[in-house]
């Protein structure tokens, strides 16, 4: 005899699961983030089914590696008799699903529409060192990347969220006021509903955000240490920063710091987009963050008392050897080829 179980499909429990994926897939869960998993699991019998089929389409979406780890927790119970629990999709290696036509077919057309799940998964964009690119979002949002930038996608009915894993975005948002727009980047979480500004995270831990129309909020999550953590929490956290135009929030460990920008600055920070570099009076480890994303050597320092020296200066972002030059020639530093990366020295 065939035993056909129908699940119900509360929308908690889809949140629940699309979470889980995302969180899997942002790398090794804690042991404490495995516990929690399996426990959730064993809550409910949908809870299995619902977790592989999210994966599954987050995988074909995304092409995301799920750690193998994952594929040893299983489900110590399930309250539904009849239920015969078997591998998961996201417990088998992806290798096989990536390189599958239907996989390389989603993940070169964009996003996935799923009607009965109600959700919207768009593949992981990144740029090269050097690369720029605009990069449409499901809801007619737009986002153009910087150079060596990572962004990912994961919208939902009840939000659209994008996570900054590296780099600089610029978001120019479609106005949803049912669903506000939010860029995770580090501990920060950025919230519109529609507008224009610019996310710059920072090799250091710093958020920088800019903003060019509109109104956006600023939050810091109080307990998280992972960005899908940091993004669910952000209903526990502080009060919020608004920002308006003009103004610009450095988001570090410990602060926040507010201040007005000059015309001159915010045009300054989004110079790239016509393929220049321009500083003025602006560290020099910050100003090497910045032609690193356009330099095929990246260029270091062995000696921490440069990090504070200010440069100034417009360069093109196709010939990062007029910098080296300036910095010769107008700081008297010594630039040397070390292996593969150039060295900056007194």
């Amino acid at each position: 005899m065939t035993v056909v179980m129908n699940f119900e499909r509360t929308p908690q429990a889809e949140e629940q699961a699309r979470d889980w994926v995302v969180r899997i897939d942002a790398g090794p869960l804690t042991p404490e983030e495995r516990q929690q998993l399996q426990h959730w699991l064993a809550q409910d019998a949908s809870h299995p089914r619902l977790l592989d089929e999210h994966a599954l389409l987050w995988a074909t979406a995304s092409r995301a590696r799920f750690p193998a780890a994952a594929a040893n927790i299983t489900p110590t119970k399930t309250t539904a008799p009849g239920y015969a629990p078997r591998r998961p999709a996201w417990a088998w290696g992806l290798g096989a699903l990536a390189s599958s036509l239907l996989a390389t077919t989603l993940w070169l057309n964009g996003p996935v529409q799923v009607a009965d799940a109600g959700l919207t998964v768009a593949a992981l964009h990144s740029t090269a060192v050097g690369e720029t690119r605009p990069v449409p979002l499901p809801d007619g949002s737009r986002t153009e990347l910087n150079a060596a930038s990572t962004l990912r996608v994961a919208y939902s009915p009840a939000r659209r969220r994008v996570l900054l894993e590296r780099g600089e975005g610029l978001f120019d948002v479609a106005k949803d006021k049912t669903r506000p727009f939010e860029v995770v980047a580090g501990d920060t979480v950025v919230r519109a509903v529609g507008t224009r500004f610019l996310v710059q995270r920072h090799g250091d831990g710093r958020v920088e955000v800019t903003v060019y129309e509109g109104v956006v909020e600023v939050t810091k999550p109080v307990a998280a240490s992972e960005e899908t953590a940091e993004a669910r929490n952000a209903q526990a956290s502080p009060q919020p920063l608004r920002l308006g135009v003009g103004q610009t929030a450095v988001s570090a460990a410990q602060h926040t710091l507010v201040a007005l920008a000059e015309p001159q600055a915010m045009g300054r920070k989004l110079a790239w987009q016509q393929g220049r570099i321009e500083f003025d009076r602006t560290p020099l480890l910050d100003a090497l963050e910045e032609v690193n994303r356009y330099s095929s050597l990246p260029i270091r320092m062995n000696d921490a008392s440069l990090q504070t020296m200010l440069v100034s200066g417009s360069f093109s972002t196709r010939d990062t050897a007029v910098f080296l030059r300036s910095l010769e020639q107008g700081f008297g530093l010594r630039v040397q080829r070390a292996g593969d990366a150039w060295v900056l020295s007194r």
